[in-house]
């Protein structure tokens, strides 16, 4: 009976929490880099364009197609919201998925309470996140329901073979950290079904990335998918996100204060004696490192601990793997987790596993599941949870890139329809207000330069150049030839101030993030000027056009 209740409880709250997401922190925030970034591709999509094609885009597409989806079918009024309520939806999708993966695959080892683990899973891997469109969250959901259609059956049929290659490959063609995904799910295929199953799961994924690549070649070309797909990052940023960050990269003197927590904790742990062996010494480091991430949760500094828990996680199953060798098929669903967690990881900004906690939650707690049992106290547990649960929401009162909550209180329903129920604060309102404006007075052949790509979406109008976000990561290393467009005598650009003046993120060498911003700025024509902006129109000065110089961002 409190086992009916227990779940009747637990299931209610994370109900009412996805209902919290949705009704009250989806509308507030308005920030225009980010948020706009996936929308902008996904507007020329819903109008008819193809990619690489009409215009240019470094990562495979299919998160593009997905969320062009949505704007076809939401109401345009209020749509934008629409939009994050649904990729609300869609991730606690994914964590109910996750945690139900984990009870196919070990349902003897998770004894905590199947819907606490979501809750958990849902609130620490969102922290401040909400929920616009984004590769990253897209490739997990397509991986998690990979993993959810392998955990049905232990010898699955050939329906599932080819939903599981489908899913596989969708995540991989949302991002190219995600090209693992699929080899991680045939090494585990082969290792937990045979090498008959293996085979035919190969099989289909080779048939769908055939057509896939078919598809690529008809509506633009190969050489275009290549050549702007490859060569953006340098291998540093991989050495460092995928590696080197896991270890070194800790620059916040708080994260160092649980180390004395740890001191402490060793202290006790440790019994008095000989040296440890190899197996022993990876088992205490793991539940170190344990301890160490759940301290770091009580400081808010959740996305260091994220990365620390995937080490306690790694070093854990190693340690496993190592002792039984025998039965190493048994911890690969916890390896495949580990890989999906890890893809999540590698990028040039948002460089952790956060977004898929749930997943190494659940490999921590089938890891530790002997360790769990001996101290586990409900009563403690509840409490725990309950404190970094609201810590970890309470990041939500300061959305990314926006004022605190207590200054988000001007609506957007007057900039645009599709902005209407978000809200955001006074200054980030005069400026889209600015903006509308000034496209009322100059037409629709307008740039907003640099940032800024969800202008057209935002305004119903198309753009005239292949890239809206006009940083150097983003035009194909060719400036020449956003400028060229730029230039003509049609065409009016409205350079932000905000650029020139500094704002969050912002680089101190300003050419770093916008070589064609700085250009304009220096070599075109001034024709006018608002609060937010200045307007420019043809060239003036005839300096060279730049080049973009790939850097390393660490």
């Amino acid at each position: 009976m409190k086992t009916i209740q227990a779940n009747t409880i637990y299931r209610s709250l994370f109900f009412m929490i996805i209902a919290i997401y949705c009704l009250f922190t989806a509308r507030y925030g308005f920030e225009t880099w980010d948020t706009g970034y996936i929308p902008s591709f996904s507007w020329r999509i819903a109008n008819g364009q193809d990619v690489y094609n009409d215009f240019v885009y470094k990562a495979p597409p299919s998160t593009l197609y997905f969320q062009a989806i949505f704007m076809k079918i939401l109401p345009e009024i209020g749509q934008f919201y629409f939009i994050k309520v649904t990729n609300y939806v869609l991730f606690a999708l994914q964590v109910f998925l996750a945690v139900k993966s984990f009870t196919n695959f070990y349902p003897q080892q998770i004894k905590f309470n199947k819907w606490a683990l979501m809750i958990l899973g849902l609130v620490i891997s969102l922290l401040n996140f909400t929920a616009y469109p984004w590769p990253t969250t897209d490739g997990l959901l397509f991986a998690v329901i990979a993993l959810y259609i392998f955990s049905l059956n232990t010898k699955s049929n050939g329906w599932q073979l080819i939903a599981i290659a489908f899913f596989c490959l969708m995540s991989s063609l949302t991002k190219q950290s995600f090209y693992l995904i699929p080899i991680g799910f045939l090494f585990v295929i082969i290792g937990m079904q045979g090498i008959k199953k293996g085979l035919f799961f190969f099989f289909y994924l080779v048939l769908f990335f055939l057509l896939f690549l078919s598809w690529v070649a008809y509506t633009s070309s190969l050489h275009e998918f290549l050549e702007q797909t490859t060569g953006q990052t340098h291998f540093k940023d991989l050495l460092f996100s995928g590696f080197l960050d896991y270890i070194i990269t800790y620059p916040k003197v708080v994260v160092f204060i649980p180390l004395l927590i740890i001191s402490a904790f060793l202290l006790f742990y440790f019994p008095k004696r000989k040296t440890l062996g190899i197996l022993e010494y990876l088992k205490n480091l793991a539940v170190v490192l344990l301890v160490f991430a759940l301290s770091l949760c009580f400081f808010r500094e959740f996305l260091f601990a994220s990365r620390i828990a995937m080490l306690s996680a790694s070093f854990a199953v190693v340690s496993k793997v190592i002792k039984d060798r025998k039965n190493f098929s048994y911890y690969m669903p916890i390896l495949l987790s580990l890989l999906i967690a890890w893809s999540c990881s590698i990028s040039m900004g948002y460089n952790y596993p956060i977004f898929f906690s749930t997943g190494i939650i659940l490999s921590i707690t089938v890891l530790f599941a002997e360790e769990l049992n001996k101290i586990y106290n409900q009563k403690a547990f509840i409490l725990v949870g309950s404190i970094i649960l609201v810590l970890a929401y309470s990041l939500n009162l300061r959305p990314y890139r926006e004022k605190p909550f207590s200054e988000l209180e001007y609506p957007l329903a007057d900039v645009s329809p599709k902005l209407k129920y978000l809200i955001t604060h006074k200054d980030n309102k005069d400026k889209l207000l600015d903006l509308k404006s000034l496209i009322k007075k100059y037409g629709n052949n307008y740039i907003v330069a640099p940032s800024f790509p969800m202008a057209h979406y935002t305004f119903n109008t198309q753009s005239i150049l292949p890239a809206d976000w006009l940083t150097n990561n983003e035009v194909n290393r060719d400036p020449e030839r956003i400028l060229k467009i730029a230039a003509k005598k049609e065409n009016y650009v409205f350079l932000e101030k905000s650029f020139l003046e500094g704002e969050e993120f912002m680089f101190d060498n300003r050419a770093d993030f916008s070589v064609i911003a700085i250009y304009i700025y220096k070599n075109f024509k001034k024709i006018d000027e608002t609060k937010h902006f200045i307007i420019f129109n043809t060239l003036e000065k005839n300096e060279a056009f730049p080049v973009i110089i790939k850097k390393s961002v660490h």
